[in-house]
C-alpha cells in the first residue's frame, strides 16, 4: 500500500471505549494525523484514543453538527485534506488501498472525495432497501469543507471543485445491544422532529440551506425529505416509508436483520417523530414557543437558545 495520504482524520466521541481502538487502527494507513474531539466521556475513551495515537481535545457536545463544524473552525489542522468519520465506524481495507492510492494524486481541480457507506446491524450488512450504497461525502481539502446545522442527518459540503469517488466501504457497525440503539434513535426523534417543526413555524432553530457540492444521494434524499415527506398526511408517511424501503427496495431480502431495520428506522422511529410533533404543537397552542422550548432544554438537555439567537442575528445583519 501507498504512505498514508496527507489527511487527518476527525471522529467525534461520548463514551466510545467499545469502538475507538478499532476506528483508530483502520485509520492509521490513510491518516497522518487523527483527532479525537471528546463530550468528556466517563469511560476509557480518551485513554484508548491517547494510547493508540490520537491527538484529543475535548468540548461541551450541543449537536453533531455543531461540534464538527466547531472542529474544523478550530484545531490546527495542517494536512492537506480532512476526513470525518464517525467513532463506530472503521475504514474497509479496499477503502484504505483506494484512498492511499487517489487521495495523493488527485488534481487541483477535486476538492472532495465521495465513499459508501455500508451499515451492519445485528450482525448483518444491510445492502437492500434503498440503504446500500449510501455514498457520502467524507473526504474534502483543508478550508473547503463545512457542516450544515442541522439538528440530524446534516451534511457535509464542499464549496468549490469537483467530488471524486474512492472505491470501497466506510462500515458503519455499532457493537451496542438494541436497546441501547433503541434510546438512541428516541433521542434522534426528538431532533428530527425539531426540524420539521421549525420549517413550519420559522423558530430559528435550524441552518436550512448550505450552498456548495455535496452527493447527489444527500441531494435528493434532502429534497424528499425537505420538500416532500413535510406535505403527506402525518403517520400515514412513516408508514408509507416502511412500505417503500422494506417492499419496493427489497429490504425483505435483508432477512430477519432486514425486516427489524426497516421498521425500526423507517416506520416506528417516524411514527414517533410524528408523535411528538403533534405534542409539540398542543405545548405551544397552550403555552408559547418560549416554553416549549425551555421544556426541550430542561428535559432533553437541547442546547436550543443559542442557535436560534444566532439565526436571528444573521437574519437581521
Amino acid at each position: 500500500m501507498d504512505s498514508a495520504p496527507s489527511l487527518t482524520a476527525i471522529i467525534l466521541t461520548y463514551n466510545e471505549e467499545l469502538h475507538i481502538k478499532r476506528c483508530i487502527g483502520s485509520l492509521r494507513p490513510v491518516a497522518s494525523r487523527i483527532y479525537v474531539v471528546d463530550s468528556f466521556s466517563t469511560d476509557a475513551t480518551l485513554e484508548i484514543a491517547r494510547r493508540e495515537g490520537a491527538e484529543a481535545v475535548q468540548r461541551k457536545f450541543k449537536n453533531q453538527a455543531d461540534q464538527f463544524q466547531w472542529a474544523l473552525d478550530n484545531l490546527p489542522i495542517t494536512t492537506d485534506w480532512i476526513m470525518r468519520i464517525d467513532a463506530d465506524e472503521y475504514v474497509s481495507a479496499e477503502l484504505a488501498t483506494s484512498m492511499a492510492r487517489i487521495i495523493p494524486r488527485a488534481p487541483a481541480s477535486v476538492t472532495g472525495f465521495y465513499v459508501d457507506r455500508l451499515v451492519v446491524f445485528l450482525g448483518r450488512p444491510i445492502r437492500h432497501g434503498g440503504f446500500y450504497p449510501m455514498r457520502v461525502l467524507k473526504i474534502w481539502r483543508t478550508g473547503l469543507g463545512r457542516v450544515e446545522q442541522r439538528w440530524i442527518d446534516e451534511y457535509c459540503v464542499v464549496k468549490q471543485g469537483l467530488v471524486d469517488y474512492c472505491p470501497g466501504d466506510l462500515i458503519d457497525e455499532n457493537l451496542r445491544d438494541l436497546t441501547w440503539w433503541t434510546d438512541k434513535h428516541n433521542k434522534y426523534s426528538s431532533r428530527r422532529m425539531i426540524d420539521l417543526l421549525d420549517r413550519d413555524l420559522k423558530l430559528g432553530l435550524s441552518q436550512h440551506a448550505l450552498s456548495g457540492t455535496a452527493s447527489r444521494r444527500q441531494v435528493i434524499y434532502h429534497t424528499i425529505k425537505t420538500n416532500i415527506y413535510p406535505t403527506l398526511p402525518p403517520y400515514f408517511r412513516a408508514f408509507a416509508y416502511y412500505l417503500y424501503r422494506y417492499v419496493f427496495r427489497l429490504g425483505f431480502l435483508d432477512g430477519q436483520q432486514g425486516l427489524v431495520f426497516c421498521f425500526l428506522q423507517a416506520f416506528w422511529n417516524l411514527f414517533l417523530v410524528d408523535a411528538k410533533l403533534y405534542e409539540a404543537r398542543r405545548m405551544i397552542a397552550g403555552t408559547g414557543v418560549d416554553s416549549f422550548i425551555k421544556h426541550l432544554q430542561d428535559t432533553q438537555g437541547l442546547d436550543l437558545r443559542p442557535l436560534r439567537l444566532e439565526n436571528e442575528s444573521r437574519r437581521s445583519a
